[in-house]
């Protein structure tokens, strides 16, 4: 479970990490010349990273905090010093909190409801938007009202032209990106956006029929026109609707990333893993290998040495029915655990884990992908037990169960 770090190399990676917001957050009033000196200083410290050359970190941290000291201009020595010390004292302890002690987990999908809710939507005919006060009371339950109208002409992005991003660990927006720099804020993921609130179905790229060297039109084998994009790509126009509906926003949750240092993963728990070399998931078709690993969440349902058999509604352990309370809340079927625990045909519905590995099993069984899909669970691929659900301010506010 543990994996020894050099303390050198802990420090240089939040060292870089802090440069690397610091020239984010200050690039619109850095001269050039500084961006490139301090972007030049972090490149050698990537350099000194690979080659793990504590001599050359060292030296760099110290030539890297006082370049940023007296990189912004206007302001007086002591000001400088003391605003960039607070500063990377401020990225450093959040990092450092965030990488060894709780990380904020966004719920993405529905696999864990009712315990805890991911991003849905529905796609609406009329914008339903209410008045300002109704908004705001919903905003604080997580439900968002969309409808986006273009206020821009153009042809938009080439390739990925909607980009997803993150505002105060609270909220997730999207934007979409026109060839000429334009881009349109929407406050929702990029999913939800191009599928249930419909962007994909607004826009639409104009076409024309082709033609060949001789003037005459290009038909198929079938004989239908050959249809190509006029420009190359989706045209948007001023005025068009891009999306509309309403959002309902997934559990944004804190993970406990330090207690896995101290003990091991307890069956019953909420907890949270990497996708890492889980050859069930990188093997699949729709695998998006640029993405990489991602980090799920489920219920910890087996641990090493556990034989786990789905008999529904109930999954047993070990011969007996599962008597954690997380487990048992499941299989009773009761309130709005409406399904219990469901076979899988062609599944992994029964099973001995061997060491090292572990099994996991979403609340909503009968509508989540997990280890009887996909398999289970290598011990390196653990992150931390779910700990807190601190936004929306709704009825899973509070510890996870």
């Amino acid at each position: 479970m543990w994996i020894f770090t050099p303390r050198y190399l802990k420090q240089a990676k939040l060292l870089h990490k802090g440069v690397t917001r610091f020239l984010h957050y200050k690039r619109d009033i850095l001269p050039p010349a500084k961006l490139d000196e301090i972007d030049g200083l972090r490149s050698e410290l990537t350099a000194a990273m690979k080659a793990k050359d504590e001599k050359t970190i060292n030296t760099l941290n110290d030539k890297i905090n006082e370049v940023c000291q007296r990189a912004l201009p206007g302001l007086k020595n002591s000001d400088i010093a003391d605003n960039i010390e607070v500063f990377f004292v401020a990225i450093v302890v959040a990092l450092g909190i965030r990488a060894y002690i709780a990380q904020p987990f966004q719920i993405p999908t529905g696999s864990m409801q009712p315990t805890l809710n991911g991003y849905n939507a529905e796609g609406t005919a009329e914008d339903t938007t209410p008045n300002f006060l109704k908004r705001l009371w919903d905003r604080k339950a997580g439900t968002t009202y969309v409808n986006v109208v273009s206020d821009h002409d153009g042809y938009l992005a080439d390739g990925e032209y909607v980009t997803e991003h993150r505002w105060l660990l609270l909220f997730t927006y999207s934007l979409i990106h026109f060839r000429d720099g334009y881009t349109i804020s929407v406050s929702a993921p990029k999913r939800q956006l191009e599928n249930e609130l419909g962007l994909t179905t607004h826009i639409s790229a104009p076409t024309h029929v082709a033609v060949g060297p001789d003037g005459q039109e290009l038909r198929t084998p079938d004989d239908h026109p050959v249809l190509v994009s006029e420009g190359g790509g989706r045209y948007v126009s001023k005025g068009q609707l891009l999306a509309r509906g309403v959002l309902h926003s997934g559990d944004h949750i804190l993970v406990n990333k330090f207690a896995y240092h101290f003990r091991q993963p307890k069956r019953g728990e909420v907890w949270v893993f990497t996708t890492k070399h889980i050859r069930g998931i990188e093997g699949r078709s729709d695998f998006d290998r640029a993405q990489g690993s991602q980090h799920y969440i489920k219920r910890l349902v087996g641990v090493p040495g556990d034989h786990l058999e789905v008999k529904p509604p109930e999954l047993w352990v070990n011969g007996k029915p599962a008597e954690e309370f997380g487990m048992k809340r499941v299989a009773a079927k009761e309130g709005p655990y409406k399904t219990g625990y469901s076979f899988i045909p062609g599944g992994l519905n029964e099973v001995s884990l061997p060491p090292d590995e572990y099994f996991a099993m979403g609340d909503n069984s009968t509508n989540s992908a997990d280890s009887r899909y996909w398999g289970t669970v290598p011990s390196h691929n653990v992150v931390g037990p779910a700990l807190f659900c601190y936004w929306p301010l709704g009825e899973h506010w509070g510890p996870i169960w």
